[in-house]
């Protein structure tokens, strides 16, 4: 799937072409909306964030987003991730960026949404706890330590509580 196939099935073109448009002029605009629909859309994985563009150097790569989860989440979480595609596409002569910087707030007015870095999602939450498992048990107090990740094996892991071994599993 790419930008503009989700935009249409989530109802959101229009609102990103108008978007688009108030910013840029009518050659450039048509060339960045061109070139952000065609921006694959792939599902990711992650359970504490909800979405992300990624890039490399000049050249979108993609944009990841957590379908997992609520639907005028999904909405609010794709337009913050296109504001960041438009703010990078936009950029002439590789100038630096701020991810959250003056540039991509105008992009997210001009698409209507809230200038907010971060996002909340109730299903996210209860997906990331369900991944959560069982990695180490402090030696000294017995405190058990639950991650999505597994430790390093190969490591020796100190309790911060209390400051005694932790025993990987």
């Amino acid at each position: 799937m790419n930008v503009r196939g989700l935009a249409d099935e989530l109802g959101i073109w229009l609102r990103i072409a108008a978007g688009v448009e108030s910013c840029c002029a009518a050659p450039q605009g048509e060339q960045l909306l061109d070139n952000l629909a065609a921006i694959p859309v792939v599902s990711s994985r992650a359970s504490r964030r909800l979405g992300c563009y990624v890039f490399c150097g000049d050249e979108p790569v993609c944009i990841r987003l957590q379908f997992a989860q609520e639907p005028e989440n999904l909405r609010q979480t794709f337009l913050h991730e296109i504001a960041h595609a438009c703010d990078h596409l936009s950029q002439h002569g590789g100038s630096r960026r701020v991810a959250h910087g003056n540039s991509w707030r105008q992009w997210a007015l001009a698409l209507g949404i809230d200038t907010a870095t971060t996002g909340r999602s109730v299903a996210i939450v209860a997906l990331h706890q369900q991944r959560r498992k069982l990695v180490a048990i402090c030696l000294a107090c017995g405190a058990e330590i639950y991650r999505v990740r597994r430790l390093n094996r190969n490591n020796r892991y100190i309790h911060s509580s209390c400051g005694g071994v932790l025993k990987t599993r």
